[in-house]
């Protein structure tokens, strides 16, 4: 990675409940810097005139849907028909992924469910057995897995001991993971930890934190050493660089919102590539 790093933009976040929706938000993201997109959808309920929708506005607009996102909160569930369903509603999103044309999905995992009376290395083992079915089946699809960490207390995976330990036992080139900054400043987790993840980071999400609660800020604008982060990431040589900001309180000033965080991302990582030149 170097100065030209390439920034996306999660899309759907930062645009939700503005003027600007669908084609226009993606065209939005296009005029503000933004060079791919990452979407949300259920693949589930997509059907395929709405497929070629949206390979076809992405055209239009010059911008590749590179990433896509699924919530799969059921692959540890302690009943297998439940598991059974969410494997094959995230291997659905694993295709939807390849159909458009993406490289990576980010895989959000769900909570630790009855916690000191389910014995939690049971559920972790569950987790363990699913997601590498999961990596087996994107891996043949040339789609990489992105494991994202969530900040909650209840979750399954929230600093980088998490990741590394899921990342161990899976055990598979397609599973990778995926640095969310506001999530790791949330979990109390020191920029310098990212370093544990040198070659095994795919995609990052970008943003600051209020370093309290589940918030995504526009870089510069919270608690979190962004300069230490970026420097971070440019030296574990970290994939798809996503700016992740949003929802607004104000959706009517998100194209503004959203452009000052492209710029300040793009400004971050130029300037920390300059400091390694």
């Amino acid at each position: 990675m170097t100065g030209q790093t390439s920034l996306g933009l999660l899309v759907d976040q930062a645009f939700y409940g503005s003027p600007y929706k669908g084609k226009d938000a993606w065209r939005a993201a296009a005029e503000l810097g933004a060079e791919w997109i990452c979407i949300v959808e259920e693949a589930m309920e997509l059907e395929p005139e709405r497929l070629l929708q949206f390979r076809s506005d992405a055209e239009a607009v010059g911008l590749p849907i590179s990433l896509t996102a699924c919530h799969a909160f059921g692959l540890s569930d302690f009943r297998d028909v439940v598991r059974a369903f969410h494997l094959k509603r995230a291997e659905t999103h694993v295709d939807l992924t390849r159909d458009l044309g993406g490289k990576v999905m980010k895989l959000l995992l769900g909570d630790w469910f009855w916690r000191a009376m389910w014995p939690e290395e049971a559920q972790w083992q569950l987790l363990v057995a699913s997601v590498r079915r999961l990596a087996e089946y994107a891996e043949a699809r040339g789609i990489g897995l992105s494991v994202k960490p969530e900040p909650m207390d209840t979750s399954l995976i929230t600093d980088v001991d998490d990741l590394v330990r899921l990342l161990d036992d899976v055990g598979s080139p397609a599973l990778q993971a995926n640095v969310d900054v506001s999530h790791l400043v949330v979990a109390g987790v020191a920029a310098s930890e990212v370093g544990r993840l040198a070659g095994r980071v795919n995609s990052v999400d970008y943003s600051d934190s209020n370093g309290t609660f589940h918030e995504h800020l526009v870089p510069g604008e919270g608690v979190a050493d962004m300069a230490a982060f970026t420097e971070q990431l440019l030296a574990v040589d970290a994939g798809w660089i996503g700016v992740e900001v949003g929802p607004f309180a104000d959706p009517e000033n998100a194209y503004d919102k959203v452009g000052r965080a492209m710029a300040r991302s793009r400004a971050f990582f130029e300037t920390a590539a300059a400091r390694r030149a």
